[in-house]
């Protein structure tokens, strides 16, 4: 179980990576711009690059994407592919698989990606790179995330159960 697991995590990987392609790889940077702090958003719109109503629409279409990618594909690997019907098990895969996820965005796309690479850096945005372009502003989130998942994983996990019970 512990090899599917690991499997599953660098699937989602691969899942968390796609997802990025598709949000920035035809805008480039501001693609993504809603990851960045409210002042670089702002700052992009005041040069032009993007308006409020993308932005919001743009912020809005990722995050269903995001979320739905999140909850659907756990759902088809702890349901389906390990046949799970417990509740702590259900939650357990969740957590494990959801804190997987959350570790490659945090180490390889908010550190080795945004903070370390200068591709995400904007024109016109320099004076503001402090407030995102640094390892140190993205050093704790993984951290702060391990007690947050434990309520989302009991959470998603009883749904899964629920789930499980009808299939």
């Amino acid at each position: 179980m512990v090899v599917k697991m690991i499997v599953e995590v660098l699937f989602m990987w691969l899942i968390y990576a796609l997802y990025m392609a598709i949000l920035v790889g035809k805008k480039g940077p501001i693609g993504g711009i809603f990851f960045y702090p409210k002042v670089m958003q702002e700052r992009t719109v005041e040069l032009g690059l993007i308006t409020r109503e993308e932005l919001k629409q743009r912020k809005i279409n990722a995050f269903v994407l995001l979320i739905t990618l999140m909850l659907v594909i756990p759902a088809i690997f702890i349901l389906f592919v390990n046949k799970a019907r417990s509740y702590f098990d259900c939650s357990l895969q969740f957590y494990v698989l959801f804190l997987g996820a959350e570790f490659f965005d945090w180490l390889f796309i908010d550190t080795f990606w945004v903070a370390m690479s200068d591709w995400w850096l904007i024109e016109g945005t320099e004076d503001l790179n402090d407030t995102w372009h640094n390892v140190n502003v993205k050093k704790w989130k993984f951290v702060k995330l391990i007690p947050f998942a434990i309520p989302l994983a009991a959470i998603v996990g009883g749904l899964y159960w629920l789930i499980g019970l009808i299939l």
